[in-house]
């Protein structure tokens, strides 16, 4: 099992040593790498490929302690050999574990509309929130661009900002590109770039 260096040794080796059968299907979350990761072939699990092409998509699994594993091969065939829906779930797992919950930090105009939205949350996949489209889109009726500099913080920001808007919003996603552990992509990008390569918008 490949691990992402999430957690002290002791929970690593804790996390390596459950089988399929010992891992719940509510632990899987949609987790974004760069796309130099799985390009070789010998990635260890199932992947999809972006229209973005510097980045892919992938999953993991969350344990305790916010300690997270990449999902394997193996565990694929365990769960489709158990007719168990493992994207759908992760798609419902990355909606919980986002409701309702503390993360969120916005950028407002004076009268207080958000012009922007960091998503910054405890399990470290705050990148994988820009995968919430719907949400998104009602938050941006006017259309949004993202950006992803680091796995642990994603950015949502209006189309229409302003030149001084987009500058701000651009220096924090320079910091956290250059200072986070896990960088994904400087720069922005259309909310389009994040659909799987080949499908529609």
């Amino acid at each position: 099992m490949s691990l992402a260096a999430h957690g002290n040794s002791a929970q690593l080796r804790a996390a390596c040593d459950l089988r399929p059968d010992q891992i719940d299907p509510a632990q899987i979350m949609p987790v974004f790498v760069p796309s130099g990761h799985v390009a070789t072939g010998g990635w260890c699990g199932p992947h999809v490929r972006l229209r973005l092409p510097d980045l892919a998509m992938t999953w993991g699994v969350l344990s305790p302690g916010n300690v997270m594993a990449y999902l394997t091969f193996e565990m694929q065939a365990h769960w489709d050999g158990m007719d168990v829906d493992w994207k759908r779930r992760a798609w419902d797992n990355l909606a919980v574990a986002t409701n309702g919950r503390q993360g969120f930090r916005a950028l407002c105009r004076p009268d207080g509309k958000p012009y922007a939205m960091a998503f910054l949350f405890e399990d470290g996949l705050g990148s994988s929130r820009l995968l919430l489209r719907k949400g998104l889109e009602q938050m941006f009726p006017k259309g949004y661009r993202v950006a992803l500099p680091e796995r642990s913080c994603g950015f949502a920001f209006s189309a229409d900002v302003s030149s001084d808007e987009a500058a701000t919003v651009q220096g924090v996603v320079d910091r956290c590109y250059r200072h986070g552990s896990y960088p994904l992509l400087p720069g922005s990008y259309l909310a389009s770039d994040l659909l799987p390569d080949g499908a529609a918008s």
